[in-house]
Parts: structure tokens; sequence; C-alpha cells
């Protein structure tokens, strides 16, 4: 009766009383929509775009999945919101860098640089890049907002170089931007991908902002001073040793290229090896799986690599293809090593030493690598086994020895231009530009909406690196 009595008494300002509780109740709402935007976004990172469930999320903030569908009502929509909320909130963190009011172009510039190269040393940045870069080659709604973080990053780089440079061109502002982002994006992989040591972080972040300084600096005219045969593309079509088949439809049209991939045996493998009929019907077999693997991968995203989709896909039963990979990750392993090996193998013998200049080879490599990313199947299986690197242990190690090898190839042509250049400089030169042709994948993203001049870009890039590789990248020049 006592407390009947408490509730029905007037309370003094009652309106007021009403408006606190709704306030608080508003605040504990946002709270927690805010909470479910994190986590959504945390277990996009770890658990893959592959893993990501409703359920998931709600484990994370600690509630039930109908409490959660009360903010959310489907998957889609939460990781729309949460993926939208993150790329708008770096967007405009950096935004608000490049045009900070009272700091000169030249000092803002470097400041968007070191806030990236800080935020994939020292962030988990990196893994969501990597995630959506591959997400984004399967849903449109991710592909529209990496466009809209390409588009507008490389627009705020490209506006601080006019400041910079009131003398050059939209186009030549747009172009040096496009490669920029390129580098320090390309260092993100190389960070966090690859196998440098934490030793080496330092020098490789003084190094990359220097070869920022130096793409700032360059005026209209250094790229129109050298010889326009210096800036040849190797276009396709593909030459020997490519990874490619080109499939064509019933009426003799050429589709898009299709991997068609070569397991390479090992050394003990190939010791012991003897070509019989047999033996030569199962390497076929083994080639074919691997090379309809590979495709799958590029096309569906690493959610559909199962041996039970490869085998549908071939048109047998999964126990048949289990007869020559027994486990996913027998398959996993060989499809990658087998198409990461055509490109390495294909590059360590465009780089030894012959009757061209060293300098002359690195261009041509260089020339390889930038066609090989203005492709869309190359990218697409990139940005999977990146992604997918981030949750599986083989792959992991897959990408890290690859990327080894392959900054090698950069190191002995470094060292042949540069005789002069110590151990550790061959290695960061060497990294630079190995960083700044993996970055050139993104160029695709932000391109419907900023196309970039792809010959102007290029000659660019093979300017800088031919630049870096003779060591015009010193400590007169850092930022």
């Amino acid at each position: 009766m006592q407390r009947k009595e408490r509730e029905t008494l007037p309370f003094e300002g009652g309106g007021h009383a009403d408006s606190v509780t709704g306030s608080v109740a508003r605040r504990n709402r946002e709270l927690r929509f805010t909470q479910i935007i994190v986590a959504a976004r945390e277990a996009f990172q770890e658990d893959g775009y592959a893993g990501f469930t409703t359920r998931g999320v709600a484990g994370r903030v600690g509630i039930t999945l109908g409490n959660l569908q009360y903010y959310f009502r489907t998957k889609e929509e939460l990781l729309r919101a949460a993926l939208e909320t993150y790329v708008r909130e770096i967007l405009d963190d950096y935004a608000a860098i490049a045009t900070r009011p009272g700091a000169v172009a030249a000092r803002r510039c470097a400041a968007l640089v070191e806030r990236f190269l800080r935020d994939i040393n020292e962030t988990d940045l990196p893994r969501f890049l990597f995630e959506i870069w591959a997400f984004a080659q399967h849903e449109p709604f991710a592909a529209d907002l990496i466009d809209e973080w390409y588009a507008r990053y490389r627009s705020m780089f490209a506006g601080l170089l006019s400041e910079i440079h009131p003398s050059l061109t939209s186009e030549q502002c747009l172009t040096r931007a496009a490669v920029l982002v390129a580098q320090t994006n390309g260092m993100a992989i190389f960070a966090n991908r690859g196998a440098a040591r934490d030793k080496d972080s330092a020098e490789f972040a003084r190094m990359t902002k220097r070869a920022v300084k130096m793409i700032v600096g360059l005026s209209g005219q250094a790229l129109e001073s050298r010889p326009a045969a210096g800036r040849a593309r190797n276009r396709r079509p593909a030459h020997e040793g490519s990874a490619y088949a080109n499939a064509t439809d019933p009426k003799g049209q050429i589709e898009e290229a299709q991997f068609q991939l070569t397991v390479r045996q090992d050394g003990q493998e190939r010791l012991y090896y003897r070509p019989t009929v047999r033996g030569r019907r199962r390497e076929v077999k083994i080639n074919e799986i691997v090379s309809t693997a590979a495709n799958l991968l590029a096309t569906e995203g690493y959610a559909n690599f199962t041996q039970a989709r490869v085998a549908r896909e071939l048109g047998m039963l999964p126990s048949a293809l289990q007869n020559y990979f027994p486990m996913h990750e027998d398959l996993l392993r060989s499809t990658i090593d087998a198409l990461i090996q055509v490109f390495l193998d294909r590059y360590a013998e465009m780089a030894k030493p012959s009757g061209k200049p060293a300098l002359e080879r690195l261009r041509e490599i260089v020339s390889d690598v930038f066609e090989e990313a203005l492709d869309p199947q190359v990218c697409r299986f990139s940005f999977e086994f990146l992604a997918l690197a981030g949750h599986s242990e083989t792959t992991r190690e897959l990408v890290a020895h690859s990327y080894f090898t392959y900054r090698s190839i950069y190191v002995n042509l470094v060292r042949e231009i540069d005789a002069s250049a110590t151990a550790r400089e061959c290695i960061v030169r060497a990294t630079l530009i190995a960083a700044q042709m993996e970055g050139a994948a993104t160029l695709m993203f932000g391109a419907k909406s900023q196309p970039p001049n792809v010959d102007r870009v290029f000659e660019l890039m093979i300017e800088m690196a031919a630049r870096i590789a003779q060591g015009a990248v010193d400590a007169k020049t850092a930022l």
C-alpha cells in the first residue's frame, strides 16, 4: 500500500523527470548502438566476411540475438552500417588533417602520410582494408564504399599537391596522388603480410616518407624529360610463362582469361618421378584441379573455396578429389603456391644478369607487374589471399614467403644498379619498389568517379622505381 501511494503521488517537476528518464534511455540506446557497431567491425576483421554472423556480434556485445535485431533486423543491414561508419570516421579524420587551418600544405601532406603510416603499423586498419578489398569483389555496397574511400583519399592528396605546386594540372596532381596512395597502401601490405623484421620497420617508415616527398616534389616536367622509349609498357597478350589460358565460348569469341596452372614438384619428388602413363594422367588431373580452384578463389572468394565446390565445378565427387588433395589446406596450399610461383619464376628469369643493363631489367619487371595489377582476375585473387591470410596459417606462411622472395628479386637488381649500397639499404629500397607495385592493384578502387590516366601513372611509377633503386631517395628529401 505504501509503495502504491509513492507511485501515485505527484512528483515535483514531473515533466523534468520524464525528460531525464527519456534522456537516459536515449543515451543507453546510443551506447548500445555504438557497442554493436564496434563489435560488428571487429567481427568483420577477425572472423572475415565469410565468418561474419549477427549471432557472433551479439555474443561479442553480451546481448541476445533478439536484442541485437531490435537495432538491426538483418546481417546485411548491420554489416553495411558498421563498414560505412568506420570508413566515414577514418575519412573524416584524414580530411581534418588535410584541411587543418594554420598549417601550410606541405606540412598537412606530411601529417596525413604520418597518420596513415601510424595507422598501418599501430592499429587494425590493415586487417580491415584486406578484408574489405576482398569483400568488395562480391558485394556491391562494399564496392561502392571502398570506391568512395579511394576517390576521397586521393582527392585529399591531389588538393594538397595543387596547393604546393599551383603550376601542376589537375591530372598531374591526381596522377601523383594515385602513386602516393599506391605506395602507402603497398607498405600496409608489406608491413602486415610480408616477412619484414621489426627492427627494419622504422627505416621502412622513414624511407616511405622520403619516397612520398619525392613524389610531392616532382615538377611538371620531370617525366617529360625522359625519353618515351624508357616508358614503354609490356601490354598483353601475355608472354610465355603466363598464368593464363584464353577461354572461348562456343562461337569462338575470347572470354575473360582463366588461370591455367602447373603444380611444380619438389626436388625430392622430381628425383624419384617416373613419367608413366598413370603418372602423367595424375599430373594432368592435379593441374586441372588447381587451375579450377584458382579461378573459383578469384571469382567466388574464399568463402566458397571448399573441396565440395571445386569438385562440383569439375564434375567429380568430393571423395574423388580427396584422392589428390586429402585436406582442404592441401588444396589451398597447392592452389596459392602454383599461381604465386608463376609470377616469381617469371620475374626471377627477367631479373637474371644478361646483355641488358640492370636498370632496364628493373623497368621491364615493373612494367610487367603493372600490367598484372590492371588485370581484374589477378587483383581478385590477390585480394582474396591477403584477406584469407588473416584466418589461415597456411596462407599466411605462403604470402610471407612469396613477398620475401619477390622482394629479393628487387634486392639483387638494386645491388647491381648501385654497388655502393649497403645490404640494409638494398633491402629498404627493394621494399619500397615492391610495395609501390603491390599497391598498384588499388588503382581499381575509385576509378568509376575518378578514372586514372593509366599511362601517366605508369610513367611515374617506373620513374620512382628507377630513382629509388639508384638511391635518389636520401635523407635530404625526408618529410
